[in-house]
């Protein structure tokens, strides 16, 4: 057999194997260790539609007015997947720091 024809399959990324354990897989990591893989975790505090006009008039000034309230709960991702929502907060560790407290477990796993 030639080597043309054989397939190589590579180890899956960190990424893979936390998308896999949060659809409720075990990751496919075979024996590594999958709890110490380090996830970014995201908090989205809100969004915008704008026109491409506007877009092009941005400078550093502008400020973009988002469609949530000041008060409404942020989304909270690993990957695309929405994990969490949550309140902002001063932040426990870093006294000029901004944290989120955690309100409402959406889904990990199945």
């Amino acid at each position: 057999m030639s080597d043309e024809n054989q397939v190589v399959e590579a180890d899956p990324s960190d990424d893979e194997i936390v998308a896999d354990v949060l659809n409720g897989g075990d990751g496919g990591a075979g024996n590594r260790n999958i709890l110490e893989l380090p996830v970014r975790v995201v908090v989205s505090i809100g969004s915008a539609k704008i026109t491409v006009q506007k877009l092009l008039e941005l400078t550093q000034e502008t400020v973009i007015d988002l469609e949530q309230l000041i008060d409404d709960p942020v989304d909270i991702f690993v990957g695309d997947r929405l994990i969490a929502k949550g309140e902002l907060v001063e932040a426990t560790d870093n006294e000029n720091g901004i944290g989120v407290k955690l309100l409402e477990i959406v889904r990990i796993g199945n």
